[in-house]
């Protein structure tokens, strides 16, 4: 079937009244799962998941990716309007966004990052429908090598945030590695770094970490400051979708961020986190006001928005075509499709083309309904974040330790995002940043299971990394970011030399 024949017959078929119903509704179910901090989307789509066997394989598919795209955008709004990430892939929106909500209000940040995401995801399910094949071909020939240089270059992206205070960011980061490996060596399968400490042998998730820092650490902050009313936007939120010409003059990195996140997503185990990590630092290298990212500048909120939605439709080639899950939430999809009896792979273009295709349009209508969608669910937001700060407060701090608890039904998540919690008062008060730390205990397991498989499957050498032209690409753009970043260092320390 012709691509964009195949295109049309999809869009009539997502566009049936039930198909339509059930991707709208997995759309608002994904963002308000995403808006709730310690309720991440992919949870929402673990817990959806049962309830799939009742449907037929394509309403499971539109089900599912509703969740995924709308859940993807959804925790920005609580990144925005309360500083407190939904998911790990909305911590870069925090950096620019929180401050252009205390400066302008949240119609404007928030104006920002729907346009954004909804320009990236759309550019992001296009490609799915017409570039699946040759996109595939080219994830397929990513190997762990290819993968450590990704997260690497993901790691280093805590450079570009370091905002000035280069050694005490560094240290963040390396404290969060250190944090991250805790619990069960993933090569040899032992203990380490417990202590002796039972609660600590399953390892520390990175989801509680994130609650625990940026969701009881604020709280915290803003109670012992005697300011929590910080948490309620001074400004009426009256959402919308940028103008043209505002869009415009974005038009730099929105097109960056969608680019950066089209290719990541691709990228088995990457995601959204690290294509807005990514994102980020290249938009704050090489944006003409890069000197002033930290303190609300609208491409600095741009660049991650639209890079992380633009994973979500790339990140289902491989999937689709290859029937390699490349994000969890395509694991999830993976394991609706298999339930019923479905095997993804080339075969799916000749078997079922019509419910493929239907699939690949309902990503294009579920990035479209996201808009509406999310304007929706930001403004009820941003109508609670108006109560009184003691009940803001309560609220975050319920939701918080129930989310904890509910990442691993685990009681010790509590103790642990308690105690993170407070760390985290500590490091704000002290001047710490703390995203360096999350970033360290997000990417930092990963990079070790990439490196540790690289060395098992290439005879420890460690040239591979630099040798494999894509994974040699990769590093050398990670090493050339941490010179560009110190840079300013560098030639301080010259001039000290010469004299």
């Amino acid at each position: 079937m012709d691509a964009l024949a195949g295109f049309g017959q999809g869009i009539w078929i997502a566009l049936q009244p039930l198909n339509l119903a059930v991707m709208v509704v997995g759309v608002l179910v994904g963002v308000i799962a995403g808006a709730l901090p310690g309720i991440s989307f992919v949870n929402a789509m673990a817990i959806a998941l049962p309830f799939t066997y009742f449907m037929s394989p394509l309403l499971a598919m539109l089900f599912l990716g509703g969740i995924y795209v709308g859940g993807v955008f959804g925790g920005s709004i609580s990144s925005l309007l309360v500083n407190i990430p939904g998911d790990p892939d909305s911590l870069p929106s925090c950096w620019d966004g929180y401050p252009i909500t205390q400066r302008e209000g949240p119609e404007r940040s928030l104006s920002i990052a729907i346009t954004a995401s909804a320009v990236g995801g759309l550019f992001s399910a296009l490609l799915l429908s017409f570039a699946s094949p040759p996109f595939a071909k080219f994830a397929l020939s990513f190997d762990q090598p290819e993968f450590f240089a990704a997260t690497f270059l993901g790691l280093v992206s805590v450079l570009a945030i370091a905002k000035g205070n280069l050694l005490m960011s560094l240290v963040s980061l390396f404290t969060g590695i250190v944090l991250g490996s805790i619990g069960t060596d993933p090569l040899y399968g032992v203990s380490r770094l417990t202590f002796g400490v039972p609660i600590l042998d399953n390892g520390i998730d990175f989801v509680v970490v994130m609650i625990g820092i940026f969701a009881i650490g604020e709280v915290l902050d803003a109670l012992a400051a005697r300011q929590a009313a910080g948490f309620a936007p001074k400004h009426k939120a009256r959402m919308r979708v940028l103008r043209p010409r505002e869009l415009w003059a974005l038009r730099g990195s929105v097109a960056r961020g969608t680019g950066i996140g089209s290719v990541i997503g691709i990228i088995p185990g990457a995601g959204a986190a690290v294509g807005a990590l990514v994102a980020y630092g290249i938009e704050r290298q090489v944006n003409p006001r890069r000197r002033e990212f930290g303190t609300g500048v609208a491409d600095g909120l741009a660049a991650p928005e639209a890079s992380k939605n633009a994973t979500t439709g790339t990140a289902l080639i491989p999937l689709l075509t290859l029937g390699i899950p490349g994000s969890a939430a395509a694991a999830i999809m993976l394991a609706a499709l298999t339930l019923h009896g479905v095997q993804p792979g080339p075969l799916l273009y000749t078997k079922s083309p019509d419910m493929l295709y239907a699939i690949f349009a309902s990503f294009t209508l579920a990035n479209l309904f996201m808009i509406v969608i999310s304007v929706l669910v930001a403004r009820g937001f941003a109508t609670l974040m108006r109560a009184d700060p003691t009940i803001i407060c309560a609220f975050i701090l319920v939701f918080s330790l129930v989310g904890a608890f509910g990442v691993r039904n685990n009681i010790a998540d509590v103790y642990i995002c308690i105690a993170f919690g407070i760390l985290g008062f500590y490091m704000k008060r002290f001047g710490f940043p703390t995203a360096p730390l999350v970033l360290g205990v997000i990417l930092g397991p990963l990079a070790e299971g990439y490196f540790l498989t690289s060395m098992a499957n290439y005879a420890n050498d460690l040239t591979i990394f630099f040798t494999r032209p894509k994974s040699g690409v990769l590093m050398a753009l990670a090493f050339g970011f941490i010179l560009w970043a110190l840079r300013p260092e560098l030639g301080r320390l010259v001039q000290r030399l010469r004299r």
